[in-house]
């Protein structure tokens, strides 16, 4: 996963949770994406579920991983910069 990317997403969900005030973040993440899924896991969103077969991709089906993240779950491990 690109630098920029580990980077970029903490500021997303800092937005959605400490700006917009939402209460949850959801993704969806491709089974085979290994990147991805790590990256989600790191930053704290929780597997939820998978959609077996779910996805149409280069002549075959591929699993999706559903992830979560409520504002808590973020704020716990993630202090807003006014927490700081």
């Amino acid at each position: 996963m690109a630098p920029t990317t580990t980077v970029a997403v903490p500021l997303l969900l800092n937005h959605m949770f400490g700006e917009r005030r939402l209460h949850k973040c959801e993704a969806n993440v491709w089974a085979f994406n290994a990147p991805s899924l790590a990256l989600h896991r790191k930053l704290g969103f929780t597997e939820e579920g998978r959609l077996r077969d779910h996805e149409f991709l280069a002549g075959r089906h591929h699993d999706v991983v559903l992830f979560g993240m409520t504002a808590p779950e973020f704020a716990a491990r993630h202090p807003f910069p006014s927490e700081i």
